[in-house]
Formats: C-alpha cells, structure tokens, sequence
C-alpha cells in the first residue's frame, strides 16, 4: 500500500515528481546503512524473533503519517521518515528470511523457494495496490496507511505461529561482528558464480531502477490516471509473481539459469521501453505487466542460483550483503531518475532506463551464460 500511498500523499501536498520518487529511494536505503549488521544479526540471533520485532516496529511507523494527517497535511520529513523506518525494519526481516528458507526447504531447492516466496509476496502485493488505490480514492492515502499498519500487525502475529527451528546451528556465536561480515563478503568475491550473478544483479537494479520510483508520477499526471485504474496496473504488474514459481520449474530443468535470466533481461528492457511509450491504461497494464514477469523472474533465478553456493551458517550474511549491494544500485538509480524527471520528463526517464538495461543485456550476460556451462560441465 505505502508504494502507491507514500507517493500519493506527496503529490497531494503539492510536492514535485521529484520528491515524490524519493520516497521509494528513502525506502530503501536503510539496505545500505544497515545491510551487512543485518546479516550478523540474522545469522547470530533468533530469526523468529527477528522478524516479528520487525514487524512490530513497522506498525508504529506506518501509524506516524496518518496520525500526523490528523492536524493537517505531513511535512515531506516525516514521510520520508516513515519509509526510512519501515524500509529499516524490512532489512533485518529480509536477512531472517535469507536463513529462513535454506532452514526450511535446504539450499538445493533455493530457487524455486524463492520463487514461491516471491509469489506469497506477489499476493500482498497485488491487494496491497489495488485496496490502496481505492481508499486514496475515497478516504484519502492516510487511511490506507492505517489498513497497511493492520497488514503488519497480522503478519506479527503469523510469524509468532512458526514452531520450526530457524537457526542456522552455527556456534560461534561470540565471533566479533566485524569478522562475520568480512566472512560473507569473501564468499560472494571468492565464488565465480555468486561474483557474476553479484554483479549481474548490481548492474540490472541500477538500470531498471531508474524507472521504478516514477511509476506513480507516470500513471497519474504523465498519463492521467485515476487512483484506482492506477492500482489496478500496480496490482495486476504483482499478480505476475504468482506465474514465476511454475513458470521456473517448468523453465529451469529444461534450458537453465543462465538462459532464463539472459531472456528474463532481455523482456525487462523492452517492457520499461513500453512502459514509457504508453499513451493510456490499457497499454501500460501490459507493459507493467510484462516487466514485472521479467523483474520476478529474474528476481528468484539470480537468488536461488547465488545462494545454492553457500554454506547454511553464512546465508544471511551473504543473502542480504548482496541485497545491500543490490539496493546500493536501486537506490542510487531511483534517485537519479528522480532527479531527472523534473527536468527530461518522466518519458524520457523510462526510455533512458530501458537503454540501460539493454547495455546491461550486452555487457554482463555472456559471463552468466559462460558462468552457466561450467555449472553445466561441472554436472
């Protein structure tokens, strides 16, 4: 709700298109202040704890802006601080999920648990929009802040229902923090694949990113539309994650890892291209569409095969120290985009995002295909 709502709420106070896409960018750069502590935190302590402390903590945060909006209109410092808060929380939940699945389902099968996770998330994220745009439209974005508030404080409680161990049985709990971090950056710099697929991933998020801040400018003041037709491309773009999970144990076993993230790029860089070309809702509803199927596809593709390498005890270091990487590129793409949207229009933005995702298609992906035969060979 708070990526159609946060944003909303910016521009219903007059705030610029600019400011408006750095709500997304204050979201998430708690990854890169707080990203390598995390995976210490996640791969040391209880991760059953972890994430309904979190959760917690996200309640409180999504409550601030509409209790605010009760005396008026928020200044962009508290909605920004609010996305910061939330985004805070959600690193450390990410590094406890890292350890979670390899706990729960082993890292052999990583790829398709993360494509199933990806499509559990799908689905608040496909009634998240959609219920967000229509309480902006009849009760306005604080509210559907209040209804994101009672999403976190549900899924508190359902992380409280989890009766598995989801500890990584590692007893070197008094190693200083500083010697678990360096452990996990050495595993993603010493293994060619976790490298490759590491910088793949970098470079991917840097030039898709640039894109993904302006989706609300873009549907409604660059093509003008309503809050709700506004959720229905957003939710429709997050109903794709629930097609990632059959659609990769359908692909992976029969043409690879490699070959699935090297078409998984190529449909993302056409799809922000129409995207941006789009002249109504029809149109962008396909396009979103489609660039969603690619960014889950090769969402869960580059996570399974980067963390089938890597021992249980590390998989939260690891995990959420490439995320950090990754988000690094996210954040700094997102606000450079944001940057120009103001002065090059949010067309042109998307337009020079597909051809940074094209370049990235041309440069990085023969070392995933050249990464990819080895793992073949190596079977």
């Amino acid at each position: 709700m708070s990526s159609i709502a946060l944003p909303w709420l910016v521009l219903d106070g007059g705030g610029s298109n600019t400011e408006a896409g750095l709500v997304f960018a204050f979201s998430m750069l708690p990854y890169v202040v707080f990203g390598l502590f995390a995976g210490v935190v996640g791969d040391r302590y209880n991760r059953r704890t972890i994430m309904w402390i979190t959760h917690a903590m996200q309640v409180v945060a999504a409550l601030l802006v509409p209790i605010w909006a009760l005396s008026g209109q928020p200044p962009l410092i508290v909605i920004l601080g609010a996305a910061f808060v939330i985004g805070t929380a959600r690193v450390f939940v990410d590094a406890a999920v890292f350890g979670a699945i390899a706990a729960l389902i082993g890292r052999q099968h990583f790829a398709r648990g993360q494509a199933t996770l990806s499509a559990s998330w799908a689905v608040g994220m496909l009634a998240g929009p959609a219920l967000g745009g229509v309480l902006i439209a009849a009760f306005g974005p604080a509210i559907a802040l209040v209804a994101e508030a009672g999403g976190f404080a549900v899924a508190a409680v359902m992380i409280l229902l989890i009766r598995q161990p989801l500890e990584a049985n590692d007893h070197r709990g008094h190693e200083p923090a500083i010697q678990m971090m360096k452990e996990g950056l050495a595993v993603i710099w010493n293994s060619p694949r976790i490298r490759v697929y590491t910088w793949l991933s970098v470079a991917w998020n840097l030039g898709a990113a640039a894109s993904v801040g302006l989706i609300v400018p873009l549907l409604r003041d660059t093509i003008g539309l309503g809050s709700t037709q506004a959720g229905v491309v957003i939710a429709v773009g997050a109903l794709m994650g629930l097609v990632v999970p059959a659609l990769l144990g359908w692909l992976l076993p029969r043409v690879g890892a490699a070959k699935v993230t090297t078409g998984a790029t190529a449909l993302s860089a056409c799809a922000i291209f129409a995207m941006g070309m789009s002249p109504g809702f029809l149109t962008v509803l396909v396009s979103s569409a489609a660039r969603s199927l690619s960014d889950y596809t090769i969402l869960s593709t580059v996570i399974g095969e980067r963390q089938r390498g890597v021992p249980d005890r590390l998989q939260a270091r690891v995990g959420i120290s490439i995320r950090m990487i990754a988000v690094m590129a996210i954040t700094v793409g997102s606000a450079v985009g944001s940057i120009l949207a103001d002065p090059l229009g949010v067309r042109t933005v998307y337009l020079l995002s597909a051809a940074a995702v094209g370049l990235v298609l041309l440069v990085a992906i023969p070392s995933v295909l050249r990464v990819g035969r080895l793992a073949e060979d190596a079977a």
